[in-house]
């Protein structure tokens, strides 16, 4: 990938907020408190979300509005934006990126980045033929206690390191919104690994020392989804896809293995952990709330600014996105093949 900077170091980095829900307003709150960005321009389909988002900036910025279902168009297009961070529904995220870098912008898109083969190796090669970064927003990787742990596992504390877990159990409630409800409608797997796996993939160095090779999959039957979509949708949904439960094995190249355990639709606590188990020992890490939520955030914000404004390596690459978001397509196609084994691809190669 080329590797480049912003010019003038001093000056501001101009973003772009494409995506103004409750995620995209509280990424536009966070990044005001980084020095040295501007706020250049923001983006929505309502356009009361864009109002609003306005109205938070009071007079200190004066950033051009786009709304509309075709407005993320004239923003990429639009001169005067260094960076579009990118907070829209899941299935626009791939099509926006594409949009954004082949129009000259480097992109920060939530997760998951895509959730199809052909986007994940489309943003790949994209980012690689424009030369612009593609980062994909995986806070979780910037938990200090993460951070720690993956030290730790460098330093060999606990051995060498022979197998991981993670778990995100997350009951949504009356959280859903209707296009991700949409998309359980619509889809088996493990459709939000990357919370789990990135960590993971981290410490066991995958991509450099090791590869993820083969996964396999298994989903219980869909019987809580459809509940939810006629409470929430009031109209029945008989061919809800998304199992309660969908448990994914994972094994690398090396011979460690990697478990992942996702749920967002049965009635229990959240539950966030990740467990890395060693030759001599092991480390279990919980999530520890809200605080730490925003903390993890603005650490990785801070380090994607540092790096558009230095052209320092980012420490999630497009490679290591690509691997971490075809676990979701992966963990459908085990399925549909009745649980069966399937080979990892290779993004690295």
């Amino acid at each position: 990938m080329h590797s480049h900077s912003i010019d003038d170091h001093s000056r501001n980095i101009r973003v772009a907020f494409i995506g103004l829900g409750e995620r995209g307003q509280k990424a536009l709150r966070l990044m005001l408190d980084i020095e040295g960005v501007a706020v250049a321009a923001l983006c929505d389909l309502s356009a009361d979300h864009v109002e609003a988002a306005r109205a938070s900036l009071g007079a200190f910025f004066a950033p051009r509005c786009f709304d509309g279902a075709d407005a993320y168009l004239d923003l990429c297009h639009a001169s005067g934006v260094d960076l579009v961070y990118l907070c829209s529904d899941w299935d626009s995220h791939a099509r926006i990126a594409l949009e954004a870098m082949r129009s000259g912008k480097d992109v920060a898109v939530e997760v998951p980045a895509a959730m199809t083969l052909e986007d994940i190796r489309a943003l790949v090669a994209v980012s690689e033929e424009t030369g612009r970064r593609c980062f994909m927003l995986e806070n979780v990787c910037f938990e200090q206690q993460v951070i720690d742990a993956i030290d730790a596992i460098r330093r060999g504390d606990i051995g060498e390191l022979v197998h991981a877990e993670g778990c995100y159990y997350h009951h949504l409630g009356d959280r859903w919104n209707p296009w991700r409800l949409e998309i359980n409608r619509r889809l088996r797997g493990d459709l939000y690994p990357t919370h789990e796996l990135g960590p993971i993939c981290m410490a066991m160095d995958i991509g450099r020392s090791d590869r993820l090779q083969t996964l396999v999959s298994m989903d219980t039957a869909a019987l809580t989804g459809p509940v939810i979509y006629k409470d929430h949708a009031r109209e029945e949904a008989p061919d809800f896809q998304n199992g309660d439960h969908t448990t994914t094995l994972i094994r690398t190249a090396r011979g460690r293995t990697i478990l992942l355990k996702h749920d967002v639709l049965t009635a229990q606590p959240y539950q966030r952990e990740l467990l890395f188990i060693g030759t001599q020992g092991s480390i279990r890490l919980c999530d520890t709330g809200h605080a730490s939520h925003e903390a993890m955030t603005q650490t990785m914000n801070r380090h994607l600014i540092d790096s558009l404004r230095t052209g320092s390596p980012l420490a999630i690459s497009v490679r290591d996105m690509a691997t971490w978001c075809a676990a979701i397509p992966l963990s459908r196609l085990s399925i549909e093949r009745h649980f069966a084994p399937v080979d990892y691809p290779d993004f690295y190669a």
